[in-house]
Parts: structure tokens; sequence; C-alpha cells
């Protein structure tokens, strides 16, 4: 895309890629120099950047899009939310979209960035989970590449750099697979933690008899209302101890425990996805009995409805603080 020593310049150019933001220099002047390489597709941008000097950058929320920021040399500090920590070739970032996003690239620091379009993200999540996903997607913003999940997709990450890499400035297309780029995508919901990590937990192989689909697809779109046995079996259209015998021996579970157990997934979405208190979320999903609430999240969650409210903005504690 470009390479520059002058500020002004690189903040233009990066933000035509990425969006408004503030680009200061903190260190020695003399080392700034930007380079940008850039290869577009169809639901994420393959990048590269580096600054050279140390800067501070600070774009706010990110709007449309995710960043998944990889250090090739170097180190960063970055803050997504009120999570932070720092950056190296073992621990990459993901900044979510939604969330406030300050990050010091320290001198030598030069990453590998995959934008990711947000709508799409969205509503390939959704189809990939057969479910509708009300919120916003939160995902835990730090990458471990010491887990084993996240080293195959750091594989396959790396697969589709070098393949960019290699083609020539004339054939100008970048990456043309959308099937990589799902691969990539559906690999990295299905890995990196988020607030819809808990419904990968319904995903069965094989297919279901239909009135245990027909079941499964009324408890989640009536979630919210005051429904039992009698109301799920009906939508199933079997009687309710055939519907009790089906889950039993499909999930080991009743259809009203599968009913409990989606409205705490939902509660919990809610809890980290949106600002509303712990009361009324948990009054939302039909839990009038806050201490049983409390106690039957830590049970299913491991630990208490408030501690997710409270680190809501990055799904964890911070392990370092902004230098």
């Amino acid at each position: 895309m470009f390479q520059s020593n002058d500020l002004d310049c690189a903040r233009e150019r990066v933000a035509q890629k990425f969006c408004n933001h503030r680009l200061d220099i903190i260190g020695d002047r003399k080392s700034f120099r930007v380079t940008h390489n850039h290869a577009p597709g169809e639901m994420i941008s393959l990048n590269y950047i580096s600054y050279g000097a140390d800067v501070l950058i600070d774009p706010g929320e990110l709007g449309d899009f995710y960043l998944i920021q990889m250090p090739v040399s170097g180190t960063a500090t970055v803050r997504n939310g009120s999570r932070e920590f720092i950056t190296n070739r073992s621990i990459a970032s993901v900044l979510n979209a939604d969330l406030a996003t300050r990050m010091k690239w320290w001198q030598g620091c030069a990453q590998l960035l995959i934008q990711v379009r947000k709508a799409p993200l969205h509503a390939f999540a959704m189809r990939l989970l057969d479910r509708d996903i009300p919120g916003p997607l939160i995902f835990d913003p730090l990458v471990d590449f010491s887990r084993p999940e996240m080293q195959a997709w750091r594989r396959l990450a790396n697969s589709l750099f070098q393949a960019a890499e290699r083609k020539t400035a004339s054939a100008g297309s970048g990456i043309q697979n959308v099937l990589y780029e799902q691969h990539l995508l559906e690999l990295f919901l299905r890995s990196q933690p988020s607030n819809m990590s808990l419904f990968f937990d319904d995903r069965r192989q094989g297919a279901a008899p239909r009135h245990l689909k027909r079941a499964e697809e009324f408890i989640r779109a009536h979630a919210a209302l005051p429904i039992g046995l009698h109301e799920i079996a009906g939508a199933a259209g079997v009687a309710p101890r055939t519907l009790q015998l089906a889950y039993r021996n499909a999930f080991g579970i009743s259809p009203l425990r599968a009913l409990t157990r989606e409205r705490m997934r939902r509660a919990r979405f809610d809890l980290v996805a949106s600002e509303a208190t712990v009361t009324d979320v948990a009054l939302k999903w039909g839990f009038t009995h806050f201490g049983r609430f409390a106690a039957e999240y830590r049970h299913e969650f491991g630990e208490l409805p408030r501690e997710t409210r409270q680190a809501r903005h990055g799904l964890g504690r911070a392990t370092h603080e902004m230098a």
C-alpha cells in the first residue's frame, strides 16, 4: 500500500483501510517509518503494518469490523474494553468492534492483521450455530497461541498470508477463495473464547429426530416466555412422556432442564454483550428467585452473575497494566 516517514500521511493512509484514529509518536521520531501491505477479500482482508518507532494508537470503538493482530516481531500493549495485556509472537489480540481500543506498539513491532467485517461475521456465526444471536459477538481479546486449537488456526492464517505474499502486484485480486475465509473464521469462532462459545455445546453429530429438532427450535424461539413441558411437546408434535424419553436418550437431560440451560446461556450472553443489570437479565429470562439463579449460574459457569458482569469487557482479568 505505502511506506512513509510522515506521521500525518501515515495516519490518513491507514485510516482509509481501517478507521479514523489517533496516532502519536511517543519515542524517538528518527526511527518512525510506516509500512502497510494489504490484500483484500470478501469477509476479511490481510494486512502487514510496522511503524518503526514507539507509537500510541487510539481508534476508540472500531465500529464495523474486528481486528486480529499477530506480532511477527517486537511487542505491543493492548487495551480492548477493560482488558489490558502485552502481545508478542506467542500472544496475539482480537479487537472487539464494540469495545474501545487503545494500544502502544513498541519500537520494532511489526504485525500481521486480519480485518474481519462485523456484519458478515455475525451472519456467518448465526448460520454456523443455526440460531439467532441477538447481541454483539464479544471475544476474549487475548489470543493464546500456546493452545493447540489456536496453533492450528495460526497455521491456517499463515498459509493465507503466504499465498497473498506470492501474488504479484499485477494480479491485484487479493484473496479469492471464500471457502478458505469461511474455514478460517469458523475455526476462530470455535477456538477463541467468546460469549457465543457456550452455544457450541449444543452442536451434535448426525441427524436428530424431527420431533427433537422441532422441540429445540421451539425452546430457542420462546425461551423468554412462560412455557413448560406441555407447550414444548405440543410444538414437537409428540406426547410429553415421549419427548421426555427422547431428550433423556439424546442429551441425558429433561426438556425442562434443556429450557433452563437455554435461558441460562441467554442470560450469560446478555451479561457479556449488554449493559443490563444482573437483576434485569435474570427477570428477562424468567429467573425470579435471585439467590437460586446465582447458585445455578455458578454451578453452570463456575462464577457468579455479578462476576461475569464485572468482567464483561474482557471475558477475564487483565494480565498486564498499560505501560
